[in-house]
């Protein structure tokens, strides 16, 4: 593993000498010394380091250290730690400009050096991730050809992408800051009489609403267009709304069709297909508006806690302990693979409704498989939940019952071979398991059975949670469906999706049965190829 390279930039030669000592007894790698704002950038330009230690006061006539690490961020993308003696208020005000990684006051021993170089270098990367999964964000929201429309808490517009542009006749630079209702305006496309913008009940209702049918969008020179549409609401962590996305979709060419289909009343079989094609569009357009949403819905909280643990590292460090620092880098993190989860999960849900979703079936020790899972899903849930695993390795071993009594690892080590996807099983696993454990109380415990009857083998995954109600049942795997009761839990109803989907690949099965209070067990049985 490559050590992390570090520039000085310090105009007194021997101080620059200590701490270049000091950083290489650390473990790291000095790239050079520098006096001078010329040193400093030439220096980086021959050897790229990761991260700059900056003196703030460069010496009579030469340009401080602010003004080089301002040029330094722009030109090289390059983390900055200051180093000074001073922390007036008027220092840290020119320094916080820049944006720094970091800001140690002299004199400082080895830990303080350690601590703030990690802390940079840990920020330094997040704030890369997040920068991707922004850009990834607005490149699916840019290239999608539905409308989709953001605005603030207050109604006022603050996104359109390309398609919003191109349908409403609103470029973003003249839309922006204005009201929603001055810009969207709704009329009901047989009378012409207006209608209410959905947008504005969003925001004092704070739930998801539909257009009603036969509803025209009136453009920016008064076409008015046949049109579809959702608003979601945005919230923040205290589940306020922030703000409303709306989705909307041209029906035009749909009402061709329509007219079409009246024209051909004569052939029953056009109007069955068209009917069919209708059916299908809506419920394409439909499936592309809640994704969207979901989306949406789902970024809004990570960016946000990351966005103010950041902010709070950057301004309080030098003021905390170790302790609440690795707190703040820790939700970061978390948040972090919070967002990367969910755009897997958008990823493969896609590629499954798509049918384009691979499955290639190789020899699998699964008891192997399982029991790794498990281990990888203690460290997930950490102390508070039991998780357990039992292989029961013949029929007789399995008595009645025993899926509510599998609580301890089986001693066998047997191995179990089967052909499957390795890639599609983890998915499925990791699904049911990653709910279990999400709707159980703390403490609670979640068991994997695996034995295998009739040419199956068959994966049970067992909870004493919350239950699932008799009314929502017959939807759970139903895409973005979720329980009535799972209140504020976080979830996109993607997972259980596509789980089914990836059991229905290798030619099986998923069922499952609960009980509000007293738990849920999902059975899933997929053939025993040798």
């Amino acid at each position: 593993m490559s050590k992390t390279k570090i520039l000085v930039v310090e105009d007194e030669a021997i101080t620059a000498e200590v701490i270049a000592d000091q950083l290489e007894a650390l473990g790291y790698a000095v790239t050079g010394t520098a006096s001078s704002a010329g040193q400093a950038i030439a220096s980086i330009a021959q050897t790229p380091p990761d991260l700059v230690l900056m003196d703030i006061n460069l010496g009579r006539g030469e340009i401080d250290g602010i003004t080089i690490a301002a040029r330094i961020r722009e030109q090289f993308k390059i983390p900055v730690v200051y180093l000074t003696a001073y922390s007036d208020d008027a220092t840290l005000e020119r320094a916080k400009v820049t944006e720094p990684f970091g800001y140690i006051l002299k004199p400082f021993n080895e830990r303080d050096l350690r601590v703030a170089i990690e802390t940079a270098l840990y920020k330094h990367q997040m704030e890369r991730q997040l920068i991707k999964h922004k850009e990834l964000l607005e490149n699916i929201l840019h290239s999608t050809a539905d409308a989709v429309l953001a605005t603030n808490e207050t109604g006022e517009i603050i996104y359109l992408n390309p398609a919003a542009e191109a349908l409403t006749g609103w470029p973003l630079g003249e839309a922006s800051g204005q009201g929603i209702t001055e810009v969207i305006k709704f009329v009901d496309e047989t009378t012409g009489q207006p209608t209410e913008n959905p947008v504005m009940r969003v925001l004092q209702e704070g739930r998801v609403m539909y257009l009603d049918d036969n509803m025209a969008l009136v453009a920016k020179d008064g076409t008015q267009i046949p049109v579809a549409d959702s608003a979601s609401p945005m919230f923040q962590e205290t589940k306020t709304v922030t703000g409303v996305v709306l989705v909307l979709w041209d029906l035009s060419e749909r009402r061709q069709v329509e007219l079409l289909a009246k024209e051909a009343v004569a052939s029953q079989k056009a109007v069955a297909e068209t009917q069919q094609l209708l059916a299908a569009e809506r419920e394409l357009n439909e499936l592309k508006s809640r994704l969207i949403a979901t989306i949406s819905h789902e970024y809004r909280t990570p960016l946000a806690i990351i966005k103010s643990s950041a902010d709070i590292l950057q301004r309080y460090s030098d003021r905390f302990s170790q302790q609440k620092k690795d707190s703040h880098l820790n939700r970061i993190k978390s948040s972090v693979d919070r967002m990367t989860q969910l755009l897997n999960d958008v990823l493969t849900f896609t590629k499954a409704e798509a049918g384009a979703l691979p499955c290639h079936p190789q020899p699998l020790d699964v008891v192997k498989f399982c029991r790794e899972l498990i281990e990888d899903q203690k460290i997930i849930a950490e102390e508070n939940y039991t998780l357990n695993f039992t292989y029961l390795n013949s029929p007789e071993n399995r008595s009645e019952g025993a899926t509510s009594t599998a609580t301890s690892h089986s001693p066998l080590s047997t191995p179990l071979i089967t052909n499957l996807d390795e890639q599609l099983l983890r998915q499925i696993l990791t699904n049911l398991l990653t709910n279990a454990i999400k709707y159980s109380p703390y403490g609670g415990t979640i068991s994997l059975l695996v034995f295998c009857e009739n040419n199956q083998i068959v994966f049970q995954v067992q909870d004493r949670g919350m239950g699932i109600p008799k009314a929502d049942q017959q939807r759970l795997f139903t895409p973005f469906f979720r329980a009535s009761n799972t209140g504020i839990t976080p979830g996109t109803g993607m997972g259980l999706s596509i789980a089914k989907k990836s059991v229905e690949l290798h030619g099986g099965r998923i069922t499952f049965t609960s009980e509000v209070g007293v738990g849920t067990t999902f059975t899933v049985k997929l053939p025993f190829v040798n």
